[in-house]
């Protein structure tokens, strides 16, 4: 469709401590959730296992605009499927300064240079301000997708829907 994506961080449980917390689904609840989150990635081909407790991605986020800032928007995007795939597919805790240096040296990015990032929060007024305007866009959720003048529509949805949003 000719359509350029560019990935923006977005907090989605910001409340979420640096060791994680469940998500707030019962047990009960858990498996269909679950059930639903894997059929829909499989259906458009990514790899999930839907993990059971939410991390916190506050230095994931910050990282991938050092990224950015580094390697532009297409090396931020690559950076943010590797962290995705990393907690989603493979059950890695994002919020392990070792897991996120590891998928941000291949943008010439060292540990040092995450952790003097992390802890200046060198980043956060670009992911803040990211934030406050996806909040001002109207999203509610993850993944969101949004254009110019309208308001974003949020959550994992069929290929279809989202041409459909965009038509």
């Amino acid at each position: 469709m000719g359509v350029r994506t560019r990935w923006l961080p977005f907090e989605l449980h910001p409340e979420v401590p640096p060791s994680g917390a469940d998500k707030p689904f019962s047990d009960a609840q858990w498996p269909a959730i679950r059930a639903r989150l894997t059929e829909l990635a499989r259906h458009v081909g990514l790899p999930i296992d839907p993990p059971r407790r939410n991390a916190n991605s506050r230095l994931a986020l910050e990282t991938m605009e050092l990224v950015r800032s580094r390697a532009g928007d297409d090396a931020a995007a690559t950076f943010h499927h590797a962290v995705s795939r990393a907690f989603f597919a493979d059950g890695a805790n994002i919020a392990d300064p070792d897991i996120i240096a590891t998928q941000a040296a291949p943008f010439g990015i060292s540990r040092a240079d995450v952790e003097s990032a992390w802890q200046r929060h060198a980043f956060a007024p670009a992911v803040n301000a990211s934030i406050a305007a996806s909040h001002a866009a109207g999203v509610q959720g993850v993944p969101a997708y949004g254009w110019p003048n309208r308001r974003a529509i949020s959550g994992m949805m069929e290929p279809e829907q989202i041409v459909r949003a965009l038509s």
